[in-house]
Formats: C-alpha cells, structure tokens, sequence
C-alpha cells in the first residue's frame, strides 16, 4: 500500500464530505448537494439509533462545552478532564472513553482526529462553539461511517452557508475571565456562496498555582466555505465548494491532579511542579468537495481532504526521582518527592516536551440512488475512502530545578531524546447500503471492507537525527469484511420499530516491536440492537436494547488513561456490553390543535450499560493494570447508569432551560467483590470506584430587540465539589459555579 501516500500527495486539497446524505433525491436543490447531515430531522427513517441536536437547541444552551450538550443523549459515557470540554473524554455503548479513541469522529463527514488509524487519540478537537449542530448515529446503520463500528459515530456539522446575506456576533465574559467572541458572515448569489466564521474563546482557569499565574486556556479560530455551483435550473446540478479551518490553542493544562487530601482541603489546587506545564497546539484542515447530480435520483460526492495538526504537551514527569502515580499512591512514603512537586522543598524535577505532529490525508467518492419499482421504493448508496494519515512522536525529556518553589531549566535536553517514533497507516475503505421499503416496512442491508497497512518505525531516544543506527521497525496489515442489516416498521404514523444486527471493528493500532508483547489482533464484535421511537401530539419517546458481544476486545496503554504511555495495545479475548438507552420529552402545556403561546417542555434521557469481561486473562499492562483479569470483571470507566433532565421555559422573547446531568458511580478497575472509594486511608493505586455525582446547569436568553439577544448561563448551579475523574494522574474537579453573559445579533 505505500503506492497511497504517493497517490494520495497528489489531492492535498480535494475533501467535506464522505458520507450518504439523507436528502429528498427528486427535489434536491443545487446548493444543498453539500449537505452532511446523516440523520438530521428524518430519525425515524434510519435502521438504528440517531439524535440530531439541531441549531434552535444549541442556541438556547448556549454551551460551548460539548460535554454539558452530550450529556442529554442516550449510550453517551463521557469523562470530564479540563473543566471546558476542550479535549472531550467520549465514548458510546461502552466503548472506551480516553480521548475518544473508538468512536468514529467527523466534522462534516470527514475524519476528523489528528491521525484516526495510527494514532486515534482525539487529542485535536474542533471549537465547539461554531457548530450548528450535531449528530451521535449508533446501530447497524453506522457500517458507513468507519472506521469504528463498535459503539458509534459523532458527527459535528459547522456553520452551513446561509440562504442570502446574514451574519452572526456574539460576545460574552464570565468567571474566571472566560470571554467569548464569534463572528460570521455569509451570502448566496446566482453561482457563488461563500461563509466565513471567526472565533476565539480564552479562560485563566479556575485553578490555582501558588505563584498566582494563568491556568486557563486561548483558542483562536479561523473557518470559511467557498462554494460554486450551477444554476437551479440546469440540466446537471453540481457544485464545488472549498473549506477551510486554521485552529489554534495556547493551554496552561497540566496532566496531573491531585492527592485526595489535597483534594478535600481544595479541590482547584494545582501543584507548584505543574507550573512550567503547557499545551501548545494547531490544526489546519483544507479540503475540496464536488457533488453533482448527472440524472434524477442520483447524486454523486467527491471529496479530498488534508489536515496537519502539532501538538506538544510538556509537562512535569517525576519529581525528585519518584514517578508521579508512585507519589500520589503514597505522599507519606515519598514524602520528599511531594514536597518538590508541591514546591515546599528544593529538588529535580523532570520534564517532558511530547512533541507531535499528525498528517491526514485521503480522497472518498460515495454516491446514491433512488428509484421505485411499482410499490418498493429502492436507495442504493455506495462510498469509496482512500486515506492515509502518520503520527510523527519527536519527545524531549529536559530537567528541572524546584528552587524555592520556581521552577529554573538547568538541562534542556536533546531532542527526541524521549520518545523518536513514526506511525504510519494507509486504508482503503468501501461499503455498500441497499434500504428497500415496502409499504411500511425497510429492510436496509449492507456492508463495509477495510484493508489496512500499518508501519511503524522507531528510531530509539539516542538517534535524534534519525540515521536508522538503532532503527527498530515492524508492518502488519489486514482485511475485514463487515455485514450488517437494519430492518424498520411504521406500525403506525406515530410508531416507529427498528432492530438491526452489524458487525464492528477497531483497528488494531501498531504493530509491536517488543519481544514481550504479542501483537494485538482487531477488535471486532457482533452488535444487536432493538428499539421503538414514539411521537405523538407533544410527546415523543424512543427505547433501545442493545448487546455489543466482542470477540476481542482491546486494552490501551496511555498516561492519559493511567498507563505508561507506549500507546501499545492488549487482546483481552471475549467481552460483552449490553443495555438500555431510553429518552422522553414533553410540553407540558400541549394543547392539542393549538400553538401555544407559552411552552414548558421537559425531557429525560436515560442509559443503563453493563460491561463485563468473558475471559480470564493476565493483562499486559496499561490503562487497566497489570495482573490477572477474570472472567466477570467489571471494564473500567464505563459508567452502568447515567441519568439526564431537562426543563425549559418558553415564552414570546424569553427562553430558559435547567438541565440535571447525573453520572453514576462509575468503577475505574477492573474486578467485582467490594467497591472502595478515595478516602483518607485510601491509597490511590488501590481505589476502584468513584461516587456518583449530580451536575446542574442553567441557560437564558432574551430577544431585546430585532435579532440581538442577551444571555447567560450558569455552570455547575450547585457548586459541586464531587471527583469527577482520576485521570489522567490524581483527582480531577468539574467547573466549579460560574457564571456567563453575553449578547448575541443575527443580522
């Protein structure tokens, strides 16, 4: 396969799309062939579970933070890191949530993590706040939106070029110094559209070094689609349209949290040690899309895409020769080591520089048709993806002096001299999806292949120039194939039931170049899922069942994740997952055949999920620990029940909404038997469970006049205090009671 990354050099910038549209065939409009909606507003008709949050509801929220929005949708586990949701924790039917490494990401239907096949870590994330909507697709209907098929899909979709002209300002400032401006501007002429979006959101943190410096964050980003098209009424509608992203952050974020003594005392302390920490990072995405529509029924998407993401997150990494879960387990046995990370006492610290830079890069063509054969209506979609994406890991271990509570560089180290890698991944990927209705009945089969190569080479910590003198390498490559079918029923024009049985897959990672570790196999598992979606005069509700049964499923190795960092992979054999996701809203004030002035909606979501282990096994280490497994083992950091609310007022110029956001207790090791807590006479290394906590946040706007609105939100109404995480490295708080105003103008 390494004829791809030649042929893929040849479209740096040819790609938006990717995915099927769910678009009236006959009546598609020149300037919505660009359209990436995969579920939008026609949910019932797709062969599993999809939610689409559209703009009217992201306006009301208000939230930049993509957890507090996730939140209310069912099979959604998400662990809070940073407080701002900048690098979201994501995963969906029990997937893993580091980094949101196993759920397929996209931005407008593309991939958007740095590197999603040789480095899957989301360590990039788009800005939030420029989203008019997003997508979470899971079931038997995701084989198209790859590469990972296991737990599901989230799509983001970004400002979408307006009708004619309009704009969009918005202006806010909150605790913490948190302030927010936005600004986009757009129109639509007989051949040429165009949008361009502005936006920068900063913080100083709400956490507190001892020095009194800044721990916040400054994002800065830059979006515009250009796009070309024919006139509505030629005889072959196409269009062409360029898009463009240049992101930007500065974070004062550190890996490590803390102690539960220090926790309990205050809980948005950060240690003396962590002051030189800091995360700088870019992301640049250009890509291309050409869709046209050659003949009624049909439409046809080519896409090319490239992004180049650096990041670099140096932070402190041991502490007077102590490695930092070593001291957190034990502060009293490691009582000097704490002192330097705390700045109490004089000492080396040692710092590390994790340099590295991503390239993505791919061309996909999909295309789908329609056409009616007496009563059965048929739609054929295909896609094609060539991609090829690399991890370039160029780390710098430097040291440290902690001198009266100041950290001073005294050896800045070579580079590479950490970690010296390259990881490469080409794919080719394709699949085939055939919905037949009859009457009220849709039979959608289909299937997905993914054939992958992998190389990775390691140049050892001692070779910074790369000559290859202690070159360390390995490939592997593979094939799947991945069936799955979806069946839909209109029992009546309120009722709707789905059930579907696919495949799922996760690539395997790198290829290991270990004598100690075997290589990890793919993981793979049979999903079945089997639900119902009811909407009826103001009131909708939908239930799902659904059983992931892994054939293999895989363990991690990640700091972030409490591992070592190898980035490494463990087979860990049988596994199964299964549960309920159920959700509910309705008005309140519904009056039936009328339209209400005033509106009081309400809504729940609710997910069960049990995940256990089917094997007994001894792990190889990582995110899940050394040592034996056994068959009934709990999977760490699923949590079983999480439960959502939310109540909103509607009325004329004013709107508001309380949302309750419960996570439940959530085990963070593998194993059964006895849960135990942080504590006091705890030891770190041995708690594996954390409490349950309730999170409420509180949202309003108000129309003052024409389109300028003003607003506010209240985060973490209550002031909880709860541990919200233990990684990576100690315990970790929410975002304490802050409060936001803004104002908004649409024009």
């Amino acid at each position: 396969m390494r004829f791809l990354s030649l042929f893929m050099g040849l479209f740096l910038a040819i790609t938006i799309q990717g995915v099927a549209q769910k678009v009236e065939l006959d009546s598609i409009k020149t300037n919505e062939l660009t359209s990436v909606t995969i579920v939008g507003d026609r949910g019932k008709s797709i062969p599993g579970s999809g939610l689409y949050i559209n703009k009217a509801k992201l306006e009301q929220l208000n939230q930049p933070n993509i957890n507090n929005v996730l939140r209310v949708v069912p099979g959604v586990n998400i662990r809070d890191e940073e407080g701002f949701g900048l690098r979201p924790n994501i995963g969906l039917r029990g997937t893993p949530v580091n980094r949101s490494a196993k759920i397929t990401l996209m931005e407008d239907g593309i991939l958007m993590a740095p590197a999603p096949y040789s480095d899957p870590s989301a360590y990039y994330f788009p800005t939030f706040a420029r989203m008019q909507g997003v997508e979470v697709l899971k079931g038997s209907s995701q084989i198209k939106y790859g590469p990972y098929t296991i737990g599901g899909a989230v799509n983001l979709i970004s400002t979408a070029i307006p009708d004619s002209f309009s704009g969009f300002a918005q202006v806010s400032y909150g605790s913490f110094n948190t302030n927010q401006q936005r600004v986009w501007v757009g129109d639509s002429h007989q051949n040429f559209d165009y949008v361009f979006e502005v936006n920068r959101i900063a913080s100083d943190g709400f956490k507190e070094l001892t020095n009194g410096a800044n721990t916040g964050f400054d994002r800065r980003d830059v979006m515009g689609k250009l796009r070309w098209h024919t006139r509505e009424d030629a005889v072959v509608p196409q269009s062409v349209t360029l898009k463009f992203v240049n992101s930007s952050e500065e974070g004062n974020e550190t890996y490590l949290g803390l102690t539960y003594q220090d926790y309990q005392a205050n809980p948005r302390r950060r240690y003396a040690g962590t002051q030189r920490d800091i995360l700088d990072m870019s992301h640049q995405h250009l890509s291309l899309t050409h869709s046209v529509r050659p003949a009624k029924g049909l439409v046809i998407n080519t896409t090319g895409y490239y992004a180049t993401t650096f990041r670099d997150w140096a932070r402190a990494n041991s502490f007077g020769g102590q490695g930092i879960n070593a001291i957190l387990n034990n502060p009293s046995a490691q009582m000097t080591a704490y002192q330097i990370m705390t700045g109490q006492a004089n000492g080396a610290v040692d710092y590390q520089s994790a340099a590295r830079t991503y390239f993505s890069k791919g061309l996909q063509w999909n295309a789908a048709y329609g056409f009616s054969t007496e009563k059965i209506y048929h739609t054929i979609q295909v896609g094609i993806r060539l991609h090829a994406d690399q991890a370039d890991r160029f780390a710098t271990r430097s040291t440290y002096a902690m001198t009266d509570g100041t950290m001073i560089l005294t050896n800045a180290g070579v580079k590479g001299n950490q970690e010296n890698q390259l990881r490469d991944a080409q794919s080719l990927a394709a699949y085939l999806n055939y919905d037949v209705q009859f009457d009220k009945l849709k039979i959608s089969p289909g299937f997905r292949v993914e054939k992958i190569d992998f190389q990775f080479q390691n140049f050892g910590n001692a070779d910074n120039a790369r000559l290859g003198t202690a070159l360390r390498s390995a490939e592997n490559g593979l094939s799947i194939f991945l069936p799955g079918i979806g069946f839909t029923y209109d029992v009546s024009q309120d009722l709707n039931l789905f059930a579907g049985v696919h495949r799922g897959f996760s690539p395997p990672g790198m290829p290991s170049v270990s004598s100690t570790t075997g290589q990890a196999k793919v993981e793979t598992s049979v999903n079945y899922e089997l639900g119902y979606r009811f909407e009826k005069e103001g009131f909708s509700s939908s239930l799902t069942g659904f059983l992931n049964n892994y054939d293999n499923i895989l363990g991690s190795d990640n700091i972030s994740g409490g591992g070592a960092g190898t980035g490494d992979m463990f087979n860990a054999g049988n596994a199964k997952i299964q549960g309920i996701e159920f959700s509910l809203s309705y008005d309140l004030l519904h009056t039936k055949g009328q339209e209400n002035k005033v509106r009081l909606p309400v809504s729940i979501a609710y997910t069960y999920t049990s995940a256990k282990f089917q094997d007994t096994f001894v792990n190889g280490g990582g995110d899940w620990g050394s040592g034996q497994i056994n068959r009934g083992d709990f999977i760490p950091f699923i949590t079983p029940q999480l439960i959502s609310g939310i109540i909103g007022f509607e009325s004329g110029r004013f709107n508001a909404n309380l949302i309750a956001r419960y996570t439940g207790e959530t085990r963070v090791k593998p194993g059964q038997g006895e849960v135990i807590y942080p504590s006091d006479i705890v030891a770190f290394s041995d708690v594996n469970a954390l409490r349950g906590f309730l999170i409420m946040d509180l949202s309003a706007n108000y129309r003052v006049k024409g389109g300028l609105t003003a607003f506010s939100t209240v985060n973490n109404l209550t002031n909880s205090k709860a541990i919200v995480a233990n990684l990576p490295q100690g315990y970790r708080p929410n975002l304490p009671l802050s409060l936001n105003l803004g104002l908004k103008l649409q024009f």
